[in-house]
């Protein structure tokens, strides 16, 4: 009986059996598809299993290099790696053998004596060499038709493909295009799952998932890792000073720098916007470290060149080391990041290694921050205002709002021990909103109780310092139908040099609301630059009015401060005066107000009531 013919395509008809054979390959490759197994696993079977349908011949896959200039051997399981070898670098065109003519016309090409025919003219050799008698290609398309690559048949004796072979070729390079879009699409998905995409870094999952193998690997052989993780000082000044596009390209440009002085024994992965971290692999030894964060620390003294910026920046560095600071990727880089702020505290551009006592310190301040949170709530808080009074008149003239935090278990805790966690955490906000609210309150009260007007003075962080806070300012005083001209707002010497800073307090200005300038005399602002700044009054900082009766320099500092202040009309307050002797010196030199135990500690609302017999 004759074998039925079937077609699959018009232009190609194959018998039942052959059509099966077809059929029977596809499966085969769908099934390794859908059990996942590795892709030149697919690509080496799919090759196999050509080769059983056309006996005496063997198959290849090329496709197009990185540059897209000439082609490689991507699968050839039954062709010796010599021979791929030279195949490797074929440059298409009209005499580059049947693949790179098929990769060049765009259509496949069916050599049937490889000896005689032009497409194979400088490929003799090989031919020769390798026994290569007729070779079938048909290009394999992926986009807009376009060929990428070529799938081959090389037989061993000169041959004529039938339609049936034809039909076999056509299908495998389909096969192929669809494995190599496939394959695209999950390296795709995993660069974004997997790779940061502004500066191709691992990013936080992959580097832990590879920090943990390489602690595992550590772990069998008793070998020393370490974990460094750098965060960028400054950083945040790029980006508000010359927008994130640039600030994208400083960190493009921080990463490539890192890179250039790692070997590849190292990870570098970028955690978080201008976070950093390096596995030390197996590098874990001191010197070798120390040689590592020398050479980063290094890296930041030159200057980073964007566009037509240059930009001046340095790095903070905290190391973990395995197995002596963790046994997990999580605890390395948590203990990393922890000695990273120890760092940072020691003033910026250094490296610290983390010790048990740093984790004791960051406990602390957890503590501290959720404790502070729950005391909010609560109502532990509680104002205290210290009397600042005229010298001229003798009599109150203004107060200055102090917070203070009476804890029920642990008294009153100082405010040097809270206020800096709750600026670094950024519960300040809360806490200052809080402050302002209340004390405001609290004095809007007194006057309308029949107390005389005086000076009310809030301390105000930088992180208050933004519009939706400095919108809040404006409708609790509306709300309160607070006297405006009675409000001022305290911030420190360095505070008020930052141009964000100084922005923010010229809105407040325009308000009504006066600016104090606290701890004068501690920055770097100059007589030049203080006629410009929106500032009502001056605060001598304590550390100069301490030693007044004994310190020759102390006294000549004062006296500068006020007449520079008066020069420029404004009140000049001394703050911390404790003596006789400070203020006899003060009120002689003519400063205007003066704050300190000597007349006032800071009070309760209560204490304070009863200065005017209020209750």
């Amino acid at each position: 009986m004759e074998a039925q013919v079937i077609s699959l395509r018009p232009e190609y008809d194959v018998t039942t059996e052959q059509a099966g054979e077809l059929l029977a390959l596809q499966r085969e490759i769908l099934e390794k598809v859908a059990l996942n197994v590795d892709f030149r696993e697919i690509l080496d079977a799919l090759c196999k299993a050509a080769e059983q349908v056309v006996s005496n011949a063997v198959a290849s896959i090329m496709v197009y290099d990185q540059a897209g200039e000439s082609l490689t051997v991507l699968a050839a399981p039954s062709i010796p790696p010599e021979a791929v070898a030279l195949l490797n670098g074929l440059v298409p065109g009209e005499r580059a053998g049947s693949c790179g003519t098929a990769v060049y016309q765009n259509e496949a090409q069916y050599v049937v004596n490889t000896r005689n025919d032009c497409r194979w003219c400088d490929l003799q050799t090989f031919a020769h060499d390798f026994s290569i008698g007729a070779c079938w290609s048909s290009p394999i398309k992926i986009e807009k038709d376009k060929a990428i690559g070529s799938f081959a048949l090389s037989s061993f004796e000169e041959r004529t493909p039938s339609t049936f072979y034809k039909q076999l070729l056509e299908t495998c390079a389909h096969i192929v295009g669809i494995l190599l879009i496939r394959q695209e699409k999950e390296q795709s998905l995993f660069r974004l799952a997997h790779y940061d995409p502004l500066t191709g870094l691992v990013n936080r999952d992959l580097f832990k998932e590879k920090l943990d193998s390489v602690i595992a690997c550590s772990a069998s052989q008793q070998k020393q890792l370490a974990v460094l993780v750098l965060d960028l000082d400054g950083f945040k000044d790029v980006n508000d000073s010359q927008g994130h596009d640039v600030g994208d390209k400083v960190l493009q440009q921080v990463a490539k720098n890192i890179n250039g002085v790692l070997n590849r024994s190292y990870v570098l992965s970028r955690l978080s916007s201008d976070e950093f971290a390096i596995l030390a692999g197996n590098s874990g030894e001191a010197l070798s470290i120390q040689l590592l964060i020398g050479k980063i620390l290094a890296l930041f003294k030159k200057k980073i060149l964007v566009e037509d910026y240059e930009f001046t920046l340095s790095t903070s560095i905290g190391i973990s080391l395995f197995p002596e600071d963790g046994l997990s990727a999580s605890d390395l880089l948590r203990n990393a990041d922890t000695a990273m702020h120890a760092a940072k505290l020691a003033g910026r551009g250094c490296a610290r290694f983390y010790n048990e006592g740093l984790t004791n310190s960051a406990k602390y301040k957890m503590d501290l921050i959720t404790g502070m949170r729950i005391a909010l709530a609560r109502g532990d808080f509680v104002l205290h205002y210290q009397p600042q009074y005229c010298q001229k008149v003798n009599k109150l003239a203004g107060v200055e709002a102090l917070v203070r935090w009476l804890h029920p278990e642990k008294g009153l805790i100082s405010p040097n021990d809270f206020i800096p966690i709750a600026e670094e955490s950024g519960f300040i906000q809360d806490l200052g909103l809080w402050v302002f609210t209340e004390a405001c309150r609290q004095c809007k009260a007194w006057w309308d109780s029949g107390i005389p007007e005086f000076s009310l003075a809030i301390n105000l962080s930088v992180k208050q310092l933004d519009e939706d806070n400095i919108q809040k300012f404006q409708e609790i005083l509306l709300a309160m139908k607070f006297p405006i001209h009675n409000l001022e707002l305290e911030v420190t010497e360095s505070l008020i040099m930052h141009q964000e800073s100084l922005a923010a307090l010229h809105k407040l200005e325009a308000l009504g609301i006066r600016i104090s300038m606290d701890d004068f005399g501690t920055g770097h602002s100059s007589l030049a630059q203080l006629k410009y700044l929106p500032i009502s009054k001056l605060k001598i900082d304590r550390s100069f009015v301490k030693d007044l009766s004994e310190d020759e320099n102390d006294r000549i500092i004062a006296k500068t401060i006020i007449a520079m202040g008066h020069s420029l009309g404004l009140i000049v307050v001394a703050e911390g005066v404790e003596t006789v002797e400070q203020q006899e010196f003060l009120v002689q030199e003519g400063c205007d107000l003066i704050q300190g135990y000597l007349l006032s500690r800071p009070l309760s609302a209560e204490q304070f009531s009863a200065l005017f017999n209020v209750e």
